[in-house]
């Protein structure tokens, strides 16, 4: 917020230098991965596909860590998507949530419901718009409710290759979890531009690589900017069965007390699409 703000040239020195680090997000998250709450959701490679599929659509997507003995830890990720298609309109639903637990300590916990209507406009346009919930113990974040709305351009629609930009306001409101900080319990309101560029190729039938951007200033105070990369590797074993490989890189240039700005992970998973 601005009362708590440093000097504006250190910020912007700070953002230059992660939005150069996340051009690099594969190797930096493999030299330093750990568990990653990025505030930014990224949902754009899950939504669309087969524009010529109609009808409804689930994919379950999870992983799980489960070591005994000298270590003792659990550690179980899930995630379900559905999307329904009728004509020009699309409705979207994503469902997530990240448990951890170290010999009885946890370390993970977070939950994440986002929804989201797209509708076909003329020429390359569409419109879209979302509301999205999400709790993560770890960021200190007891509850993240938030909207947002606005046009969707496709840049290229190839067969094995799309680009595409999109811009939406977001009015936001978060709450910080109580305890011994100075921003314990904080209620902030605030109106954010969320804009993002999507990359997605198919280098074959079984194979497809997706990256995306996203840059989110707050409307009235810019130097409060959060960003998010995201690069994925989707490999199909069968028609409903797939693994996926994600780096992920997210920054928080005004975080709650006491948390990190960067956060990095890799993370595998399973896929099963019906």
């Amino acid at each position: 917020m601005p009362s708590e703000c440093g000097r504006p040239t250190s910020r912007w020195r700070r953002l230059a230098a992660t939005l150069l680090t996340t051009l690099s997000a594969g190797a930096l998250a493999l030299l330093t991965a750990s568990p990653a709450a990025a505030q930014i959701v990224n949902v754009q490679p899950l939504i669309g596909g087969d524009v010529e599929k109609q009808g409804l659509s689930v994919t379950f997507e999870g992983s799980a860590d489960m070591r005994r003995g000298n270590t003792n830890i659990t550690s179980l990720s899930g995630s379900a998507v559905g999307q329904y298609r009728t004509g020009r309109h699309l409705f979207f639903l994503l469902l997530r949530g990240d448990f951890g637990e170290n010999a009885d300590v946890t370390f993970l916990n977070k939950d994440l419901e986002h929804f989201r209507y797209r509708v076909d406009l003329p020429g390359p346009f569409s419109w879209e718009a979302f509301v999205q919930h999400d709790r993560d113990a770890f960021r200190r974040l007891s509850l993240r409710a938030l909207f947002g709305t606005g046009p969707r351009i496709h840049i290229v629609r190839w067969t094995k290759f799309e680009a595409a930009l999109g811009m939406a306001y977001m009015l936001e409101n978060e709450e910080l979890a109580l305890g011994n900080f100075p921003d314990s319990g904080l209620v902030v309101l605030a109106q954010r531009l969320s804009t993002y560029c999507v990359l997605s190729t198919r280098l074959s039938d079984n194979l497809q690589v997706a990256a995306t951007i996203y840059l989110q200033p707050r409307l009235d105070w810019i130097y409060d900017v959060r960003v998010l990369h995201e690069s994925s590797i989707l490999a199909k074993a069968t028609k409903h069965f797939s693994l996926k490989l994600t780096m992920t890189s997210a920054f928080d240039a005004e975080p709650p007390a006491g948390v990190a700005p960067l956060d990095t992970t890799v993370r595998g998973s399973f896929l099963a699409t019906f």
